[in-house]
């Protein structure tokens, strides 16, 4: 892996990868305690049921982009991603970063950082894994491993591995 900043970013996004179905599962179960301990929930009413049932639904169709926002909002406190942000990365995270094609990240914008960091991520592994001619992926070029924006990776990777660490934590 020497040198393959790819390959480094691909295995911290394995790490993520591996812990989205139990935390999305851990989301989905406070979701319905909710519901179930609600003073409106009535098991005798159908509206009742059927909140249940559409929560359980959304729940099954959730895409890989949302539960991996999912993962960070559940996973990993909010300051993390705050200081992580402050420090200086020389404008890698703005619009005029080195990456094209991913999310910019602007804690100002009124988006959580979270989802923020989860779009630009996706986009990111979508860019790196996706190196075949296929029109979902049509509006960002493949990212190849001796390309100028691979060599620019670190701090994507320092992301990643801020994030894979505080998602062991919370799931210990």
């Amino acid at each position: 892996m020497r040198g393959n900043n790819t390959l480094f970013y691909l295995s911290y996004y394995q790490i993520l990868e591996n812990y989205l179905p139990a935390v999305h599962k851990r989301e989905t179960v406070r979701k319905l305690r909710r519901i179930l301990r609600s003073l409106d929930f009535d098991e005798e009413k159908d509206a009742s049921v059927l909140q249940i049932l559409n929560s359980v639904e959304r729940s099954h169709g959730a895409s890989e982009s949302d539960q991996l926002q999912t993962l960070i909002q559940e996973c990993v406190p909010k300051a993390s991603l705050e200081d992580f942000y402050d420090l200086d990365h020389g404008g890698h995270f703005t619009k005029n970063g080195p990456i094209s094609g991913v999310t910019a990240i602007n804690p100002k914008s009124g988006e959580s950082l979270a989802s923020q960091t989860a779009k630009r991520i996706y986009k990111l592994r979508n860019r790196i894994v996706h190196a075949k001619d296929d029109v979902r992926y049509a509006e960002a070029k493949v990212l190849l491993p001796v390309s100028h924006e691979a060599l620019s990776l670190s701090p994507d990777i320092e992301l990643l591995r801020m994030l894979a660490i505080e998602v062991i934590v919370d799931n210990r």
